[in-house]
């Protein structure tokens, strides 16, 4: 963490890579452990997103100059921030594969990952507040793309209800 408490833009983005990983990791999973091959192959493209948005990610730092993000008031982002990574339905890789041990159904683990989805996109927004301008559009279209799979998971989790 950067000086006075504040998360710098090269901090939001080294904890996006880690969401991503984290993504990666349960999705990986949950497409071995998946019951139906329709399932498993949703869970494989979306392996392979977290993948892709990690290499985004990771092509932001290249140009990350320990950018500090404005605040309405001293600690306002980092607070957020913070409380975000706190209560994200996936803090760590760990998390998930341990989660889906106890999950008895494809149903299950995908109204874990709409919720990790869901954490994710919110995260993204507020990452959009805090990265260079330059940096802006690249996490608009993560993003978009998050908010795909977000549909994704709901059409299928709406077929095995």
């Amino acid at each position: 963490m950067a000086k006075g408490g504040l998360f710098t833009g090269k901090e939001i983005i080294e904890m996006a890579i880690q969401s991503e990983q984290n993504g990666y990791a349960f999705y990986e999973k949950a497409a071995d452990q998946a019951r139906t091959e329709h399932t498993k192959r949703l869970f494989e493209w979306l392996a392979d997103q977290e993948r892709h948005h990690e290499e985004t990610f990771r092509s932001m730092l290249t140009d990350e100059k320990e950018h500090r993000p404005p605040e309405g008031y001293e600690g306002q982002k980092e607070t957020f921030v913070q409380a975000l990574l706190e209560t994200h339905v996936l803090p760590d890789a760990q998390t998930g594969v341990a989660a889906l041990a106890n999950m008895s159904s494809d149903l299950e683990a995908i109204q874990f990952a709409l919720g990790f989805e869901k954490d994710t996109i919110i995260f993204m927004y507020e990452m959009r507040n805090t990265v260079p301008e330059n940096q802006g559009t690249a996490v608009d279209a993560l993003i978009a793309e998050e908010k795909s799979h977000v549909v994704r998971l709901n059409e299928i989790r709406t077929t095995l209800v």
